[in-house]
């Protein structure tokens, strides 16, 4: 994992007027990132120390957000939010919000299972401890992004959080900002104006923020932002390395390969359909930027990294069960965790990396599924060098005459595009048979007896996570 080293600035206490620091650090009461409390004080909430952001709306909070996730990927994570109001046209349960009736999450209100909850247009909004402890599991740092109300209703539960207030210099430089956003009506920007007076005098009180930044300078705020958190974070980031470099368990992964046109989109269907909970495809990263809709490394079902000419056609048949899409990452970090080995395979398109990290596929394994990667056959020989030690798949057409009438029956691809795929299935057509490089080389001439091969090869691992989901 890409690693920034920062020297740590002291958290030393100085003057808590608005105007001499950037810095503000409350010492009266709580020292600030105290250790975790000991068993007896609080109930044991395993994971990353979560991050409470709080701030009125202008201060920075969401820029300095999308720094911290471009700098550390996969090191930061988000709780889903429960509510009562009902999904919006495109929301999905458990990725949105977790959508609730009233009486239920009411109810779990009242058993002290929610960290901070609210009421907004008569619907009830709140973040519950489940969903905290689930991105802590994840061994992410889960951000919390709450007004100053929630900071207070947090501070009554046991989730020991570091509280950080992002402020702005002046509550006329924080006019100034919205008024130029120019997305606020005149009366909606008095009522943010207000909320933010309040804010920025409930922040001073001792004992309330564990520090309180300035935002004067952005470059200096996120430097102040980063030393707070930079302990925590080398702690995912170690661990994460540690786990990813350990010895792989759980289910052997299978690795498809096979030219275009030779049939494997089918055959994956077909297990999907019979096997269901026993295959996982792993989140891959890439460096480019993503697209309206993706989701950066959420899910499970995403579509692994599809080479070469294997991209668009199994994309587009497994689009219907992919939920995620990638983790995306800038080039400088995302080399770097090349040139240490820390991905299976990797590939350059259209002036993008793209890649399968181990994490990624141990995080598969770790659920107990089988990882399927689908990979051309330069893939396979990286693959083939790491310790992943995975089922290794070929899929053929019967001849190269029958793929081009397969191609062309899909009447989907230029005249180039076709020739480029057969140039491409012959080399991988020949490299095949190459002795040790397959586990078994499937010639798809019947479909039926095919998928029969290809379940018979993965049987003893179908076996073992089926029989892991009965007990």
């Amino acid at each position: 994992m890409h690693t920034h080293t920062h020297t740590h600035t002291p958290l030393t206490h100085t003057s808590n007027t608005r105007t001499s620091s950037l810095f503000h650090l409350n010492h009266s009461e709580t020292p600030p990132l105290q250790p975790h409390s000991t068993p007896t004080e609080r109930s044991v909430m395993s994971g990353p120390r979560p991050v409470v952001l709080s701030g009125p709306s202008g201060a920075g909070k969401s820029t300095l957000m999308k720094m911290l996730l471009r700098d550390y990927v996969g090191v930061f994570g988000f709780s889903v939010s429960h509510t009562t109001r009902g999904p919006r046209p495109g929301e999905v349960d458990g990725k949105d919000y977790h959508f609730s009736n009233r009486e239920a999450m009411q109810e779990d209100i009242d058993d002290g299972k929610y960290i901070e909850n609210a009421e907004f247009s008569g619907n009830l909004y709140g973040t519950s401890k489940s969903s905290v402890d689930d991105v802590r599991a994840k061994g992410l740092i889960c951000i919390l992004d709450v007004e100053i109300q929630g900071v207070k209703n947090i501070k009554e539960t046991d989730l020991d959080p570091i509280y950080v207030s992002i402020q702005p210099p002046s509550i006329e430089i924080l006019e100034k900002r919205l008024r130029d956003r120019n997305t606020e009506t005149e009366e909606s920007l008095q009522k943010r104006l207000e909320a933010a007076r309040v804010d920025m005098e409930l922040s001073n009180e001792p004992g309330m923020f564990d520090v309180l930044i300035i935002n004067e300078d952005l470059e200096e705020a996120y430097e102040k932002l980063q030393s707070v958190l930079i302990e925590e974070i080398t702690k995912v980031q170690s661990t994460k390395k540690e786990r990813c470099n350990s010895v792989m368990s759980g289910p052997r992964p299978v690795v498809l390969s096979g030219p275009s046109g030779a049939g494997k989109s089918t055959l994956l269907k077909k297990l999907l359909k019979d096997y269901k909970g026993v295959f996982g495809f792993s989140v891959s990263h890439t460096t480019r930027d993503p697209r309206p809709g993706e989701v950066d490394g959420k899910g499970l079902f995403c579509l692994p990294m599809l080479l070469g000419a294997t991209l668009l056609p199994l994309a587009d048949v497994l689009s219907s069960v992919s939920s995620a899409d990638y983790h995306f990452t800038n080039r400088e970090a995302m080399q770097e965790d090349i040139d240490t080995g820390e991905f299976i395979e990797t590939n350059e398109f259209s002036g993008n990396l793209y890649g399968t990290s181990k994490c990624a596929v141990q995080d598969v394994r770790a659920k107990g599924l089988i990882c399927i990667l689908d990979v051309d056959i330069a893939g396979v020989r990286h693959i083939k060098e790491t310790d992943l030690d995975p089922i290794y798949v070929s899929i053929q057409p019967p001849s190269i005459e029958v793929l081009e009438e397969r191609l062309r029956g899909r009447a989907t691809e230029t005249e180039e595009k076709i020739q480029s795929r057969l140039e491409a299935a012959r080399i991988d057509m020949e490299e095949c048979n190459e002795p040790g490089l397959f586990d078994i080389v499937i010639v798809n001439d019947d479909l039926d007896e095919s998928y029969e091969k290809l379940q018979s090869v993965l049987k003893e691992e179908i076996m073992r996570v089926q029989e892991g989901i009965k007990s």
